[in-house]
């Protein structure tokens, strides 16, 4: 669903691999852009709030947040247990991830872990 606005948006393209059924999905140009511009919106969304707030609660949010996280890896971080797909699913059937998604996403159907 949101590869589709993004597409519509020209901020992504979607292109066929030659051989198979994959597909292959590049940001465009103005993706690109976007993508800068977010990386300096969330930058000073964090400087905002670290004023705002103070760094002093930011940080140790921060580090409670990384914690869980980890490193994104599958043996280390925390949040791959919660990945556990249900073995009656679909999900079951494909390899397990190495890392954990960069942009996690739910939609109005729901979202993997809750069994859709």
């Amino acid at each position: 669903m949101a590869l589709g606005v993004l597409c519509r948006k020209g901020l992504a393209a979607v292109e066929r691999e030659p051989a198979g059924r994959t597909k292959r999905v590049r940001l465009t140009a103005e993706g690109l852009e976007a993508r800068q511009q977010y990386c300096k919106l969330t930058g000073k969304v964090e400087r905002l709030w670290a004023a705002r707030f103070g760094a002093g609660l930011l940080h140790p949010l921060q580090a409670a947040l990384e914690a869980i996280a980890g490193d994104g890896k599958a043996g280390t971080s925390p949040l791959f247990a919660g990945l556990e797909p249900c073995p009656r699913g679909w999900r079951a059937a494909l390899p397990r991830p190495a890392t954990l998604p960069h942009f996690p996403m739910v939609l109005h159907r729901g979202g993997f872990p809750d069994g859709s």
